[in-house]
């Protein structure tokens, strides 16, 4: 699983870099053979003014150049870090599912003289 890391607004340490890099995985482990990549985006938006501004998008590139986006927001970056992995994971999962349901169900349509 290739994850990247990119901030905007403050500057990314290895801490938090780090911190990303563990929630993804435990958070993606078991579905990461449908994973290509991960790109991370990070950013103050409020900059020092402090508040709910923590802003992280978690971007998942899978297969057949699909994409899952996740985008949340939190007071503190690692919060934010934390809700956007658990949200990945339902989101990934739930793509993953309707995937294989449509094609069980384009399987299932094919004429029979076709399958073979």
């Amino acid at each position: 699983m290739n994850i990247t890391t990119t901030t905007q607004g403050f500057e990314l340490n290895d801490a938090i870099d780090a911190f990303v890099r563990n929630r993804l995985y435990v958070a993606l482990k078991r579905l990461s053979v449908h994973v290509v990549a991960i790109d991370v985006f990070a950013r103050d938006t409020n900059g020092p003014k402090g508040g709910v501004d923590k802003q992280v998008l978690i971007r998942v590139q899978l297969p057949n150049r699909q994409q899952v986006i996740v985008e949340t927001t939190h007071e503190n970056l690692y919060a934010a870090i934390e809700k956007g992995a658990k949200r990945t994971k339902r989101a990934v999962r739930r793509h993953m599912h309707k995937a294989r349901h449509i094609e069980k169900q384009r399987l299932r349509d094919l004429p029979a003289a076709s399958r073979t």
